[in-house]
């Protein structure tokens, strides 16, 4: 007697578009290798950038006004997020990219950003969220400035 297999039924997301069909060539596949890498870095060195309390507690006080410590239970990641919008910090759940694959529309965090250094790095790691819901990690500097890699318009 044979057993039947029977599809669990998940939800599947819906992409908006392929990140090929949406950006040129040269920016999909960085975009790809940066991921790629990724595996390497959460395999081998994600634990190094943990400290005590780490996810659920902040890895130390706000180096700016307006910073709010978020937590991903199911990814168990955290990070800070500065928030430009009204909305509830949540996950969007679509994949909508921005002006850039790393750019996406979503108030949350997606996901926790790799090639992270060390547990101290997580003070200055910021998801940065604009005045039209489009988030992005960036860094906090010194100065209180928050550098983005994809600036709009670029």
């Amino acid at each position: 007697m044979k057993g039947k297999i029977i599809e669990f039924p998940i939800k599947r997301l819906q992409n908006t578009g392929n990140v090929y069909s949406m950006f040129s060539k040269e920016v999909a596949d960085s975009f790809m290798k940066y991921h790629e890498l990724g595996i390497e870095w959460r395999n081998n060195f994600r634990i190094k950038t943990f400290y005590d309390g780490y996810p659920f507690q902040p890895p130390g006080d706000p180096l700016i006004q307006g910073l709010v410590w978020f937590t991903d239970e199911q990814k168990h990641f955290g990070v800070w997020v500065y928030n430009e919008t009204d909305l509830e910090i949540e996950v969007n759940e679509k994949i909508e990219f921005g002006w850039s694959p790393f750019v996406r529309k979503s108030v949350g965090p997606p996901n926790e950003p790799i090639h992270i250094q060390s547990s101290e790095f997580r003070n200055h790691l910021v998801w940065y969220v604009d005045k039209d819901g489009f988030g992005q990690y960036g860094v906090i500097q010194s100065t209180g400035e928050i550098w983005l890699p994809h600036p709009k318009g670029q």
